[in-house]
């Protein structure tokens, strides 16, 4: 099917809606909130929630091996600080850019704000018909079975005109969220502010915020100690379930717009599928035995190095 021009297979003037000009400032908005919520190459919203899913199940995985082994080498300090360092770190950053408020980026919080901004332009027949679907669903589907009537069995469309199926289900989905009895739909039907108050409402309860307070003061920023006594560090410091807690709303909140906010397709799945083995080696030992004094000369090494660097330091800053 031809592309419109504007990432739509139809263009407006075939689209079944009255409000030609409510249509295009739709499809407009629509359009740049799918890229940022599925396919920005860079900041992609679902591929971030996929990589703190990937983050998070591959972590607990790795502490259960510590759970099952007691001899694991998980143990060793230095391993098991690194990886809990690393984990919190790059969850916490990944919670930081989807709850980020700033203009100009791609966030989470950001989306959800800006659909809500613009919930005037969701009326029934532009959430129904904005790409060629029949806005009257019952008319199509008759006009497509006398169509082929005698000619056996087809494959319906699943979208354009004679995709009837899909405009059912998309006024069946608009009836729940904006609580319409079908009997009385109308094109002018709006989605209620309300759905995505809650949306908001789900964000605002978790713990995403309080992570991003903490992660000011301690891992994006150094605090000082009066900025520090601002924060409640028992209440904001991140826990592994408190990371799963936020995750669990993401999914959600971005499963809500995808699918039926915006009438698209959804995650289908969170955790992506491995593309090799993942417990490749894990049996293994970290390290052959009778080599450590290699290793700790290598560390003594590195750390005589950088030890190094305040070497001079007078000597480099008076110098002409």
């Amino acid at each position: 099917m031809s592309d419109s021009g504007d990432g739509y297979a139809h263009p407006i003037d075939q689209c079944d809606v009255v409000n030609k000009e409510a249509l295009k400032q739709f499809r407009q908005k629509r359009r740049q909130w799918l890229i940022s919520l599925k396919t920005d190459e860079h900041h992609a919203i679902s591929t971030l929630i996929s990589d703190m899913a990937w983050n998070d199940v591959s972590f607990r995985t790795l502490w259960r091996i510590t759970e099952l082994d007691p001899n694991s080498a998980l143990y060793n300090p230095l391993l098991a600080e690194t990886l809990i360092r690393g984990h919190f770190a790059i969850q916490i950053l990944a919670i930081r850019r989807l709850m980020d408020k700033a203009k100009s980026t791609i966030s989470l919080w950001r989306v959800l704000d800006e659909i809500t901004r613009n919930v005037g332009l969701f009326t029934r027949e532009n959430f129904v018909a904005y790409d060629g679907l029949p806005y009257d669903y019952e008319a199509a589907q008759q006009r497509v079975m006398l169509a082929h009537l005698g000619n056996g069995a087809f494959w319906g469309a699943r979208s354009g005109p004679d995709a009837h199926h899909s405009s059912q289900r998309a006024h069946e989905i608009f009836d729940r969220l904006a609580g319409v009895d079908p009997l009385r739909r109308s094109r002018t039907d709006q989605m209620p502010k309300a759905i995505l108050r809650r949306l908001v409402a789900w964000l605002v309860a978790c713990d995403a915020n309080q992570l991003v307070d903490w992660s000011h003061a301690f891992l994006a920023h150094a605090a000082d100690h009066g900025s520090r006594q601002k924060i409640d560090l028992a209440a904001t410091e991140p826990t592994l379930d408190k990371i799963t807690t936020v995750l669990r709303i993401f999914v959600r909140v971005t499963e809500a717009l995808l699918t039926y906010v915006l009438f698209d397709s959804g995650h289908g799945m969170i955790v992506p599928v491995p593309q090799f083995n993942h417990f490749d080696r894990v049996a293994s030992p970290l390290f052959a035995a009778g080599r450590e004094k290699e290793l700790r000369d290598h560390w003594d090494r590195l750390a005589k190095e950088r030890d190094g660097y305040l070497e001079g330091t007078l000597e480099a800053l008076i110098a002409p």
